[in-house]
């Protein structure tokens, strides 16, 4: 699996993630967030 290259910005109300992943489908990713836990999986991209 390859990290991809992201951005994490905050606001006073709100968190900004940025993910980059190129050559891939924007139909096929997963994005899980729950919490605090956030995850992320484009293949071969994977963000924990």
């Amino acid at each position: 699996m390859i990290t991809p290259a992201f951005d994490l910005s905050q606001e006073p109300d709100h968190l900004i993630l940025s993910i980059r992943v190129p050559y891939t489908r924007t139909s096929d990713f997963d994005l899980y967030i729950d919490g605090t836990d956030l995850k992320f999986f484009a293949k071969p991209y994977f963000l924990r």
